[in-house]
């Protein structure tokens, strides 16, 4: 008997609008589950995905930059080799090809405007 996954799915965002896909999905161990992350105005060219455990912080997955389409990876995330993104005309899209217990978490996308944010 396999075991059920339940994931959930938000969005964030700074000013930017990001329209997301269902709000939760149910996947048994080993099945494959994607996200997917519309972005409508300006976002730049970087969508970020975070996975948020219970009782835990967020970690920082990865980043799909559509300028050049090439992702960019955690190094410290534990399953960051289970995780693929790819980019559809406006849509960010995180697939899980086989899940597992430990994928178990809401994960977010995010990105923001450049002109209008700063690290400082």
């Amino acid at each position: 008997m396999s075991t059920v996954i339940h994931f959930c799915f938000t969005v964030a965002a700074s000013g930017q609008r990001l329209q997301k896909d269902s709000i939760s999905k149910t996947r048994r161990e080993r099945e494959s589950v994607s996200f997917n992350c519309k972005v409508t105005g300006r976002c730049g060219n970087l969508v970020h995905w975070y996975q948020k455990r219970e009782g835990e912080p967020f970690t920082w997955i990865l980043y799909f930059n559509s300028g050049d389409n090439s992702d960019s990876r955690a190094t410290t995330h534990p399953q960051r080799a289970d995780f693929s993104i790819w980019r559809e005309f406006d849509s960010s899209n995180l697939m899980i090809k086989f899940v597992k217990v430990s994928h178990s978490a809401t994960y977010y996308c995010a990105c923001w405007d450049s002109s209008t944010h700063s690290e400082n």
